[in-house]
């Protein structure tokens, strides 16, 4: 996800978002991503105060980090 919203080929697991070129609204695209992609609510602070995905990943797995059921198809009713 940090390669795709960053624009570049590849990403280390201790690169920092911001040194690749991040900013608060590609950090915004980041956050929507981890929502549609891994269902975890993540707070745009979390990015500024953990900037890698090695951080980031570790601050999901030891917070219990919010997450969100996944979106089902509901019945359109007439």
């Amino acid at each position: 996800m940090f390669a795709d919203v960053l624009g570049v080929p590849r990403v280390g697991i201790d690169d920092s978002f911001f040194a690749l070129g991040g900013h608060s609204l590609l950090a915004t695209r980041l956050i929507g991503r981890a929502r549609a992609e891994l269902g975890i609510e993540l707070p745009i602070r979390k990015i500024f105060d953990l900037p890698t995905v090695s951080a980031l990943a570790a601050w999901s797995q030891e917070s219990a980090a919010p997450r969100r059921p996944g979106l089902r198809r509901m019945p359109v009713e007439e």
